[in-house]
């Protein structure tokens, strides 16, 4: 029920969506119903709240570029999984588009069922969790994507950070493809078509998260309040180092980095070449090694024998090579537990592609209803 003029005049909204004018008494002599103008505007209003509405709770994509490292776990994983613990119901996509800025297809591909076996051997729940590929909603991500990109200049993509960081790394405008520009608009698409609440992002990905609350307020501003703002859920970012301290560990520095699949021989061996620290100093590399160590502990017992080991170290002591052997023990111990959740998860080779059918059902659900109330508004159906 709607209030009208004053709260006098009411507004009766039946189930078929069609308004029944209801006739009230100003005073004994007067009825008045209510205008034409006073049903579009009751009508604009309840579409604006509808639209308006979040449909998930918390979004976030992995790329499937190469076998997760312990870095990756906790990083993005372990966040997600401790939400979900808390009561949260994440949404979470294989974002082999994003993959394809800078890999082959093929590699995307490869990566695909085996990155969404990681996901849910490390915690992340099916039945509490829509899990998809981006690829599996094709259609209605790249369109969604070409129609925001018109609300965005050239010039403020390419003043994107991390878009800049490529570049001037990996990169240059002049072989550098389009569609790395468009990333940050793609990962738009794929936030707002689910109208997304909340998105886990580090440092590094602020700047993308900025930029799709902006084409937000634009599409909003110039078509009417369509998309809910999504909000920044911002995660601590733990800069885990390369095992031989050279930048980040990344995939794609194996030498340096733990990779989910290393058995416990290739651990050892990482580890003990591992560079620390002399006796009493604490540097990047060896803080490192304690957020590896503790964040992949089972038990509050080795997370305080960590911590008794480094507080000998700062006292001048000699047990790097104590700690090596801990933190050997710590990683074999969650490698090996984690191995055999995913021998189990891949047993059955239909369950990931069951998993990822389930999830694409609410994907798409909510990647239509967006992308009809888009075209509505844009007058483009």
């Amino acid at each position: 029920m709607l209030g009208g003029i004053g709260n006098r005049t009411l507004l009766n909204l039946s189930k078929s969506d069609h308004f029944r004018i209801m006739p009230h008494n100003l005073d004994k002599n007067k009825k008045i119903y209510t205008t034409v103008g006073s049903l579009k505007k009751a009508q604009t209003q309840r579409k604006e709240v509808f639209a308006m509405r979040y449909k998930v709770e918390l979004l976030t994509g992995i790329r499937p570029t190469g076998d997760l490292t312990v870095a990756n776990y906790l990083g993005a994983v372990a966040p997600i999984v401790e939400l979900q613990s808390q009561g949260v119901s994440p949404m979470v996509f294989v974002a082999d588009f994003h993959a394809i800025t800078d890999n082959e297809p093929a590699t995307a591909r490869q990566y695909t069922h085996g990155v969404v076996a990681d996901y849910i051997a490390l915690g992340v729940n099916p039945q509490k969790a829509d899990v998809y590929l981006q690829s599996d909603i094709a259609g209605e991500v790249t369109t969604f994507t070409a129609l925001l990109a018109r609300h965005v200049s050239v010039a403020e993509l390419l003043r994107v950070p991390t878009l800049k960081d490529k570049l001037k790394n990996n990169a240059r405008p002049e072989t550098a493809n389009a569609l790395l520009l468009l990333y940050p608009v793609l990962m738009a698409a794929d936030i707002l078509l689910n109208r997304a609440k909340k998105v886990p992002v580090g440092e590094d990905q602020l700047a993308h998260m900025e930029v799709t609350r902006l084409l937000a307020r634009r599409f909003n501003k110039r078509y009417g309040e369509l998309f809910p703002i999504p909000k920044v859920l911002q995660v601590k970012s733990l800069r885990i180092l390369s095992l031989k301290g050279e930048g980040k560990m990344s995939k794609t520095n194996p030498g340096g980095a733990i990779f989910l699949t290393d058995d416990a021989k290739t651990v050892a061996k990482k580890i003990k070449a591992a560079e620390t620290a002399f006796e009493g100093v604490m540097n990047d590399k060896l803080e490192s090694h304690i957020l590896v160590a503790k964040g992949l502990a089972k038990t509050e017992s080795e997370r305080d024998e960590v911590e008794a080991i480094i507080q000998a170290h700062k006292s001048g002591k000699p047990v790097m090579g104590q700690f090596k052997q801990l933190l050997t023990h710590i990683v074999q111990n969650f490698l090996e537990e984690f191995q055999a959740k995913r021998a189990e998860i891949t047993r059955d080779p239909s369950y990931i592609p069951s998993v990822l059918e389930e999830g694409v059902k609410v994907a798409r659900k909510n990647a239509i209803e967006t992308l009809d109330e888009v075209r509505k508004v844009l007058r483009f159906t």
